[in-house]
């Protein structure tokens, strides 16, 4: 973010809350070019020229737009993000049309052709769920591409199992 728009965050941001309730949220931070605050829908549009990234410890949320919503004391609780969608943890990295970060569930549910890629493999599917907390994903409509010759290896096994299967 800009330096204008830290300043702009920290003249509306409401006062701070007790250190209780702040450390049990893991801190979001938002880079954006431009920021537009619709203050009666507690709504937050981020955009710019180049992607828009939402950050949460180790997890990335790129896009070209995030609209968030936020608590009274104007915390992130969700952000819904729209085009060229990617977010990336570790080595893995999830592409697709939308994705939602949900903040008390501590997930980010991708939707519209999501395809997951971890060290060489490449899952694509309809919908997809990250759970940050437990580090897991759950792919639904799965169809799923091994690397390089293992993917021949299983394709050969199953020809070779069909076939015996076929003999009287």
């Amino acid at each position: 973010m800009t330096l204008p728009l830290l300043l702009a965050l920290a003249l509306v941001a409401p006062p701070a809350r007790p250190a209780d309730a702040l450390a049990r949220r893991a801190p979001i931070r938002v880079d954006a070019d431009e920021v537009q605050y619709a203050f009666q829908k507690r709504e937050v549009t981020f955009t710019g020229k180049k992607p828009v990234t939402l950050t949460r410890d180790d997890a990335t949320l790129t896009c070209r737009r995030i609209v968030a919503k936020t608590d009274e004391a104007g915390q992130i609780v969700t952000a819904s993000c729209t085009g060229d969608v990617r977010f990336a943890r570790g080595g893995r990295v999830v592409t697709c049309e939308q994705a939602t970060f949900e903040e008390a569930a501590e997930r980010v549910v991708c939707e519209g052709n999501p395809v997951l890629r971890d060290a060489g493999t490449e899952a694509r599917g309809t919908r997809l769920v990250y759970d940050l907390k437990a580090d897991e994903a759950k792919l639904e409509g799965a169809r799923i591409t091994l690397p390089g010759d293992e993917v021949e290896q299983r394709r050969q096994a199953l020809e070779e199992r069909r076939r015996k299967e076929k003999r009287p």
